[in-house]
């Protein structure tokens, strides 16, 4: 099981979701899927496998959220060594 926390959101998924969930939003980049929001900011948007939710980053969140993935990553493989030793 993978956890993701970032700000105001906690992400839990399988291994082969987080799997696929992470080479979605590694296939993204910020400036050729952003969109302008009414505010003003430039945001790229990410859907969720449910139709109601979608989340919204501006180019530092996004990079904040691709960092907190990684940093997933390697807190699954420092567990698996841990379990190993």
């Amino acid at each position: 099981m993978y956890y993701i926390w970032h700000n105001n959101l906690v992400l839990n998924f399988s291994s082969l979701a987080f799997d696929s969930f992470q080479e979605v939003v590694n296939s993204l980049d910020f400036h050729g899927s952003c969109l302008p929001f009414p505010d003003g900011e430039e945001r790229v948007v990410l859907h969720t496998p449910n139709d109601d939710i979608s989340f919204a980053f501006d180019e530092e969140e996004f990079d904040s959220f691709k960092n907190a993935i990684d940093e997933a990553i390697y807190m699954k493989e420092v567990y698996v060594l841990m379990r190993r030793g």
